[in-house]
């Protein structure tokens, strides 16, 4: 069948008894029919339809579908005029219950097994409501009713799937799985209906509404029924839901995926969409325990997704094996998809003779390589040329010349370390990029061997031939500001290889011709600039455009070296980054800027306020977090406030949090930065203690769309609620900053304020404008604004 379930030996052990009880109850109510009424028989048939309709529904009390899901038909028992027939009662419980879990997994055996786990659960139900019939403490009848119904049910169900309820794919003992939560939810349900359905029959027969008390019976018993029909409707319509929100989920994030994490993707939807125990793809087909799909993930062989249940668990459905069939097909779709663009990606990054990078492979390669390596690490390009190449096709034709170039590519690749690049740049030349050298010395012994490996005599056929190859060397000991240069360097100093073998140098194997190519002198600068103090600290202003005045100046670092001229903010502190003196270049922009503040205040003692760029881990107590705690009594009359860009923020510590609550009680005040930006999202704004939320200028690009504005009044509505305020960045108009405070943005920042400016000039504009927002004889001309933007992009 193919919705059945695999039993094992263990399962068979409760299988069993509970199945011969079951059998048992239900034949001793029929036994116990013949002494009926008509009545009787009537009420009796009644009976097992409402239970039968009522066991449709259950209320889960787990996520994973192997807890069992305990049913809310055992409180229509409390309206029923049999309870004092315990026997016929349950037995004609185990008939409803039966038929509901026939209809439910549709399979006779199991639907007797659930049916007899549903007897025993019903037998202490009805016991303890006999046990406390008209006794003084009646009230706890239903309470503790219900508590045994579930307690038998669940201790059955424990002991037979061996305790394995701990939420780990059901493979420990525990009971993790089950949300104590839902538990007492369904407890307190069964209780509730159980008092209502028997206070509802004791009602209608004192008032004498209904004759006789049998139709009274009938009414609540089907009308319960009906109610909780309805919730299973709900239930299923619940589980439509489900279904439909797993594939949508999974039509939005697999395309985006990662190749290799497709399958794992895949599955993860297909359980929570079918609600299944646990899932896999593998090669055989779905068992008989089992539902799936066909799906291919691009291994060259058809493989299945298949999904699974616990004995307990409702069977799969038409619905279930659609939303399997789906998953399957996007997740091969998908698959197939970026196996045809990786195709397409590595036929036009690679040579098609020799299987090497292509030059423009080889150029991202030396990138990557330049901008990742160590400031001590050096690099060296090897501009490769195979000498007397024409002659040899023009001699032995191209099948040789395409031999000849396969052989020694392969040669370059068993001679070079793991860590090396090698590619084919044109007809036959070839270059390479070693890595992680420590010296010219190193350089120059890997490229003497390249040239020894390479001069082995080929044999093609009946032509044998030596190679011989001239090799230009340029070596970088720092980062390359031009690599371009560097690459030049080797195919110069190579045309220098084959022009020194034409006048008389190495005849055998080849040669190698070293350059003095100059290192980079970008990353020397830096280091210069920070330990010499040479940085310059530039301010723009933050202002009320309300009160239309200036309360904070931004300080932006700049530097120029004598030299290679201007080097830009983003350049300069990702190189302080990467060689260890970021912390410093922090320490000396944040006092430059609090002394310049020092004097701003002197000037306009309303204009207090300074803000500097930190990243978010610099300012805990290993980095400069002592620093920092010093710097509000060295400087009492300012206020300091640090904007941590978002980007550092993706991952909030409680150090971190806390470090910034103890630095907000210091008197330094913390900022959020470039909200707004591709990295933005709204836990940013709740993960981390702030004072200052500063909107990235994206966010205000086209103030014309209503959505911005909305965007703009609601974010200004949290800042007003969680006590923050709001700095839109970004302005450059007069008419974005009247829409801004029609929208209730109070404090903006941007060129039509002001552009960086230095020290001097901040001052001088103090001295002149006070702390007027705008100044109305400076205007910003197209070049200024323009230099402007570009320092802006730069930062």
């Amino acid at each position: 069948m193919k919705f059945a379930r695999i039993v094992t030996p263990w399962d068979m052990a409760f299988l069993v008894p509970v199945i011969l009880y079951a059998l048992a109850m239900m034949m001793a109510a029929l036994l116990s029919l013949p002494s009926l009424t008509l009545g009787g028989w009537l009420l009796s048939l009644f009976a097992v339809v409402g239970f039968a309709a009522a066991g449709i529904f259950r209320v889960p009390i787990a996520r994973q579908s192997g807890v069992p899901l305990p049913g809310l038909a055992v409180a229509v028992l409390s309206a029923s005029d049999l309870i004092q027939r315990p026997l016929l009662l349950i037995g004609l419980f185990t008939f409803g219950i039966f038929v509901s879990y026939l209809y439910i997994i549709r399979v006779p055996l199991f639907s007797l097994y659930a049916g007899g786990v549903s007897a025993l659960g019903a037998g202490g139900y009805v016991l303890t409501l006999l046990a406390f019939d008209g006794g003084p403490a009646g009230f706890l009848a239903y309470p503790l009713a219900a508590a045994s119904y579930l307690l038998v049910v669940l201790l059955i169900e424990f002991a037979r799937q061996k305790g394995r309820w701990n939420g780990e794919g059901q493979s420990s003992f525990g009971i993790k799985a089950i949300s104590w939560v839902r538990l007492v939810r369904v407890w307190l349900l069964i209780t509730a209906l159980s008092g209502i359905l028997h206070l509802a029959k004791m009602t209608l027969v004192s008032s004498h509404l209904t004759n006789p008390q049998s139709v009274i019976n009938v009414l609540l018993i089907v009308g319960s029924a009906m109610v909780l029909v309805l919730l299973a409707v709900r239930d299923n319509l619940k589980s439509v839901t489900r279904r439909l929100e797993g594939l949508v989920e999974a039509s939005l994030a697999l395309p985006w995926e990662e190749k290799g994490r497709v399958d794992s993707l895949v599955q993860e939807f297909a359980q929570e969409a079918a609600n299944a125990e646990s899932t896999e793809i593998r090669s055989k087909r779905p068992g008989r325990a089992e539902i799936g799909a066909r799906i291919s993930l691009g291994t060259g062989q058809d493989q299945y997704l298949v999904v699974r249940r616990a004995i307990a668990a409702s069977a799969f459905t038409e619905g279930d094996q659609r939303v399997v069939d789906a998953l399957a097909h996007i997740g091969s779709e998908v698959s197939r998809v970026k196996e045809s663009v990786d195709g397409l990606r590595l036929r036009a990054s690679t040579d098609s003779l020799t299987g090497l990078p292509n030059y423009g492979s080889f150029q991202e390669s030396l990138r990557a390589i330049n901008d990742n390596r160590g400031y001590a690490e050096a690099i060296a390009v090897l501009f490769i040329d195979l000498d007397n190449f024409k002659k040899l096709n023009d001699r032995h034709g191209h099948a040789t010349g395409d031999f000849a170039l396969k052989e020694v590519a392969q040669r370059l690749v068993n001679t070079l370390r793991p860590t090396d690049v090698v590619a084919r740049v044109g007809g036959d030349e070839f270059i390479i990029v070693l890595t992680e050298l420590t010296s010219l010395r190193q350089a120059k012994s890997i490229a003497e061997r390249i040239v020894e490996n390479c001069g082995a005599r080929v044999v093609f056929g009946e032509v044998a031939f030596q190679p011989s190859i001239s090799v230009g060397l340029a070596f970088s000991a720092h980062r390359e500001i031009d690599l371009e240069r560097l690459i030049e360097d080797a195919d110069r100093t190579m045309l220098a290889a084959k022009k020194s073998r034409k006048q008389g140098g190495p005849g055998s194997g080849g040669s190698v011709s070293i350059s003095s190519h100059r290192s980079s002198q970008v990353n020397d600068s830096v280091v210069r600039a920070i330990e010499s103090d040479g940085l310059t600290v530039f301010f723009q202003p933050i202002v009320s455009i309300v009160e239309d005045t200036i309360w904070a100046f931004e300080a932006l670092v700049r530097y120029t070296d004598p030299e290679i001229g201007p080097i830009s903010p983003a350049s300069l502190i990702e190189k302080a980054k990467r060689l260890g003196l970021l912390d410093e270049l922090t320490r000396q922009v944040i006092l430059k800027a609090l002394t310049a503040a020092r004097g701003f205040a002197e000037i306009d003692s309303r204009v207090n306020c300074v803000t500097v760029n930190v990243e978010a881990k610099q300012i805990l107590p290993a980095r400069m977090g002592g620093f920092l705690e010093t710097l509000p009594e060295l400087f009492p009359e300012l206020t300091l406030c640090l904007e941590l860009n978002e980007r550092s923020l993706s991952v909030v510590s409680n150090e971190l949090r806390c470090q910034a609550d103890h630095l907000r009680d210091l008197g330094i005040m913390i900022a959020l930065d470039d909200y707004g930006s591709e990295n933005s999202s709204v836990g940013a704004l709740v993960r981390m203690p702030m004072d200052i939320l500063k909107i990235d200028r994206s966010l205000i690009d086209d103030l014309a769309d209503i959505r911005q504005l909305e965007v703009l009044r609601a974010l200004q509505g949290f800042g007003d609620t969680l006590d923050y305020a709001l700095v839109v960045e970004g302005v450059e108009s007069p008419d974005t900053g009247a829409l801004l405070q029609s929208v209730g943005v109070r404090s903006a920042q941007g060129f039509y304020y002001g552009v960086p400016a230095s020290a001097e000039a901040t001052a001088e504009r103090l001295h002149r404008h006070g702390n007027a927002a705008v100044v109305p004889d400076e205007r910003i001309t197209a070049g200024a604004l323009a230099e402007a933007e570009t320092e802006a992009a730069g930062a």
